[in-house]
């Protein structure tokens, strides 16, 4: 066979994944029910054309010819001779990529490509796409470039190669972090075509098909792979026989001894009741031919009318409702395992076959639905409506399950002809009306995640969650329906309403119902989210939710307070340090002189002095380096140990006398926006109170920690310090623990509680015990305090009271 002049073709590396081998037919594809049992080992074997590890040249050239002229019948069939002809040229220059590059059987290389384009052609994609099947490894394998496709075969087969094409091997990246960018990539061209996709998974399907001569390792390592997300993404295109066919080979290496086992009690099955399914078959087809003689206690109701009970039994009406076909399927071995694993009995060749039964159109779904009923038993609850509310692949049909005449389930998908061709070719039936890849909601979602989650691999993982999740279907107040994984929370359905709606949350109202933020939604849940602008985002919330979107979104609106945060706690600790230089740090920012500083200090022009900021803030930049970079040359007239004790000297201006290691400079006050924006936080082991005189320390993505000057955790302390004082008229209640020692005697604990009563304050929670022989008794008390005015209020009243010996707050002790 001729062909042009090549260039230099690469050696396909022996562990690459599309360097698979032809796999043995399997030995029970000789029975004569697996056709049934398995589809697509009986459909694989026409592919799989085997081969001897050494094949002669001869025989490597009969082999491509055959495998060619499947290829060009299938394209003869559906495309036009203006693509055949373009199909011959791919293959000619794809021969020539390839040449002298071996599958492990010994087989030519290109027979895979030829295999994929013919999987293509059979879908019913167009041209380009069976052309780019064709090519789909000539860019990864050979010295070809996607611009000499380009120049050959135009732009699209071009751009569609290059969309299937693996990055290089980054020497930086793992295996793992390669795979997610390759993905990723993957990702950004069936973005912009989806056609990239499908030729992705005939790639995956044919690569599987083939798997048996690559190592253990890599068979299972290439197996979790598509059953992580390639399977996955083939139900979500809707393309079923795809998901079905790399799901169960991908099972069949991942747990080989279950798939085994289960195979051969299929097989078993299958041959102990071999009439099985024919006989449902024909019970279907009886039934929709008007014959009373196979149907369950039903007498004749007058000419041409049946009647069974109470019901008016109607034959079906052909000319009317048009013809219906049936036909049936039998569940994989990784099906079986799947539905075992979710506790449902699959003992029984009955449990495992599903009979489809196509009709005219979809009123015709709905008659042939009500036609069966009326001549079988339904089971309650069983009915599925999908064509009302398709599936996010666009599935849809009707699925219910019956009991025959000799209580015999079975497990019934009503589809019209035009629902069944979505059923099996998926998204290929819209794209042939002119689907847009922007069309997809699911793809927009991935496309959403992965421009906010910068780690690749982080990106993959959360991708695997979302394509393998089981779905709910729930509802917006005004009927729109929204669709999450199982799991899902009202605090996803905020952020798929909208972000901002998300971003403020604070309840939501299912069924009517007021429900907490950790509701998990089911089935037919109406949802209202009621918002609040003072809520926002907690880090718990990430621990809640089950989408990418929301964890997305949450991680970003944290990742930008945390950053707020950290330029507003070291611009606020750098005032207060240059204070006690008598420099401004207004007048300096308004002046330029801070930019002007940043190279010296290792920060870039670009980046500005919100980065110096919130280095100081995060912990990553002593405030001394930059005082001493901004201030060089300290007042002379001032001495070197003067100078070391400047930041704790006493202001004269000041209403009171910060403590030694506190900061100088004016301070930073405590008020209600600097605590609920988190820039201020309370310790929660000294619990201060409004007029306690405070101490703060800048902690790292916490802001600055207040504690109560005294505090035994504050004394340990290392981190820089902060002046602070309490904002004019602040209020807030906090816990507070006092420890009392009295007397033991008989009620003083009343007398105690009424010192409480008196203060206004209720006690929270009472330890009281006896020591030294019950003579005393040590009393902690735990309270809700507004303020230090208060507390000492009702120290001074349970001083007062007869038979107390001591009065004291107390704090937690440091670790």
């Amino acid at each position: 066979m001729s062909a042009p002049p090549a260039p230099h073709a690469k050696a396909k590396p022996e562990t690459d994944e599309a360097a698979l081998a032809t796999g043995e037919p399997d030995p029970a594809q000789s029975d004569p029910h697996l056709d049934r049992l398995d589809p697509f080992e009986a459909s694989s074997g026409e592919y799989m054309i085997g081969g001897d590890p050494l094949v002669g040249q001869g025989a490597a050239e009969v082999l491509l010819a055959r495998e060619f002229q499947h290829l060009a019948t299938e394209v003869r069939r559906r495309l036009d001779v203006e693509t055949f002809e373009q199909v011959r040229e791919a293959f000619e220059l794809a021969e020539s990529c390839h040449a002298g590059q071996m599958r492990k059987s010994g087989d030519p290389y290109l027979v895979h490509p030829l295999r994929v384009a013919r999987m293509i052609a059979g879908l019913g994609l167009d041209g380009p796409s069976v052309v780019a099947g064709i090519l789909h490894d000539t860019v990864e394998d050979s010295e070809l470039t996607v611009f000499d496709l380009t120049e050959r075969f135009g732009r699209e087969i071009a751009l569609l190669v290059d969309g299937v094409t693996k990055l290089g091997k980054v020497p930086y990246l793992s295996r793992r972090e390669n795979q997610a960018v390759s993905f990723r990539k993957l990702l950004v061209a069936m973005s912009r075509d989806i056609r990239v996709l499908v030729v992705k998974l005939c790639d995956r399907v044919d690569n599987m098909r083939t798997l048996d001569a690559m190592p253990p390792s890599n068979q299972r390592r290439i197996a979790q792979e598509t059953a992580d997300i390639y399977a996955p993404l083939a139900r979500l295109l809707g393309i079923d026989w795809i998901r079905r066919e790399l799901a169960d080979l991908s099972f069949r290496y991942l747990e080989p001894v279950a798939a085994k086992e289960i195979r051969a009690q299929m097989v078993a099955m299958l041959t102990a009741e071999p009439m099985h399914i024919d006989r449902g078959l024909e019970l279907l087809r009886d039934a929709f031919a008007g014959d009373s003689s196979d149907l369950v206690g039903v007498r004749p109701a007058g000419p041409g009318n049946l009647r069974s009970g109470d019901v008016e039994l109607r034959p079906w009406r052909r000319e009317l409702f048009g013809a219906v076909e049936f036909r049936a399927s039998v569940l994989t071995p990784q099906e079986v395992h799947e539905l075992r694993n979710r506790g449902r009995s699959v003992e029984k060749l009955r449990d495992m076959v599903t009979y489809q039964v196509i009709t005219a159109d979809r009123d015709a779904c709905y008659l042939a639905l009500g036609h069966i009923h009326a001549r079988f038993k339904p089971i309650p609850g069983s009915i599925r409506d999908y064509i009302a509310l398709p599936r996010a692949n666009r599935y849809q049909g009707l699925h219910s399950q019956v009991l025959d005449r000799d209580a015999v389930r079975l497990y019934l998908e009503i589809r019209s002809r035009e629902m069944d061709a979505v059923a099996e070719r998926g998204v290929v039936v819209d794209l042939q009306r002119g689907l847009q890849a922007s069309e997809l909601g699911w793809l927009r979602e991935l496309m959403g995640w992965q421009a906010q989650v910068e780690d690749p691999t982080e990106f993959i993982e959360a991708v695997k969650r979302e394509l393998f999740a089981d779905q709910v279907f729930v509802f917006t107040p005004d009927g729109d329906l929204k669709t999450f994984p199982k799991g899902g929370t009202p605090i996803d359905f905020a952020f798929a309403v909208h972000t901002d709606v998300g971003l403020h949350a604070a309840g939501a109202r299912v069924n009517g119902q007021v429900v907490p933020l950790r509701y998990r939604l089911r089935q037919g849940d109406t949802v209202e989210i009621l918002t609040d602008p003072k809520v926002e985002p907690r880090d718990e919330w990430l621990d809640i939710v089950a989408t990418s979107r929301a964890k997305a979104r949450i991680k970003q609106f944290l990742r930008q307070r945390a950053r707020s945060l950290a330029i507003e706690t070291g611009r606020s600790l750098l005032r207060q340090r240059l204070e006690t230089r008598s420099i401004d740090l207004g007048e300096l920012e308004t002046a330029g002189g801070l930019e002007a500083k940043l190279e010296g200090l290792g920060i870039g022009q670009e980046r500005g002095v919100d980065r110096l900021y919130e280095l100081i803030g995060d912990g990553d930049m002593r405030i001394g380096q930059v005082v001493r970079a901004l201030d060089p040359e300290p007042a002379s007239s001032e001495s070197m140990l003067g100078r070391l004790f400047r930041p704790f000297r006493r202001r004269p201006d000041e209403a009171r006398e910060p403590r030694a290691g506190e900061a100088g400079g004016a301070p930073i006050e405590i008020d209600e926006s600097r605590i609920e924006g988190g820039f201020i936080q309370l310790a929660s082991c000294c619990s201060p109170l409004p007029g306690d005189p405070m101490t703060g320390f800048r902690i790292p993505s916490r802001g600055i920690v207040a504690h109560v000057q005294g505090c035994p955790v504050a004394v340990d302390e290392l981190h820089e310090r902060a002046f602070l004082a309490w904002g004019a008229g602040f209020e807030t209640e906090r816990p507070v623990t006092v420890r009392v020692r009295t007397a033991n005697t008989v009620g003083l604990l009343a007398e105690m509680s009424r010192a409480f009563s008196a203060t206004g304050l209720n006690i929270k929670q009472a330890n009281c015990r006896a020591y030294e022989d019950g003579r005393f008794a040590l009393n902690t008390f735990h309270a809700t305090v507004g303020s230090l005015e208060q507390l000492e209020t009702l120290l001074d009243h349970l001083r007062e009271v007869n038979g107390v010996i001591s009065v004291e707050r107390v704090f937690s002790e440091p670790d």
